[in-house]
């Protein structure tokens, strides 16, 4: 069975991109558009690796993180933004408070290359 990969950004286009090239890779792929329904389809799909940007309209990725984090699920997460560094240093800081990792980050705009080389590391075991 393939590893399952969800994109949780309110930006259609940079969903389908990540979709795209997971499912290129051989990954199965869904897209949340709507942050507040991110958590149900997060619960109900149970992604390893999920792609979360950071400012969207309604619910913040702070916010869904949080509710993430909060379901002990365990998951792989991806940072995702195009705005500078506080939001991200804010998720850092909610990671620790959940015991987490570091999250491995993607700037906005990214290169197709960098996203692969993301996803095969990711799903890798790296």
């Amino acid at each position: 069975m393939p590893q399952k990969v969800m994109m949780i950004d309110d930006e259609a286009g940079i969903a389908k991109v990540v979709g795209l090239t997971a499912e290129r890779l051989g990954l199965d792929f869904r897209s949340v558009t709507t942050p507040e329904h991110a958590v149900d389809q997060f619960l109900e799909y149970n992604p390893d690796i999920v792609f979360l940007d950071m400012i969207m309209p309604g619910k913040d990725g702070i916010d869904v993180l949080n509710e993430i984090l909060a379901t002990g699920v365990p998951t792989k997460i991806v940072l995702v933004s195009g705005y500078g560094d506080g939001y991200l240093n804010l998720a850092e800081g909610l990671g620790a408070f959940h015991g987490s990792d570091r999250f491995p980050i993607l700037k906005k705009p990214f290169r197709n290359a960098q996203l692969v080389e993301l996803l095969t590391g990711m799903t890798n075991g790296a």
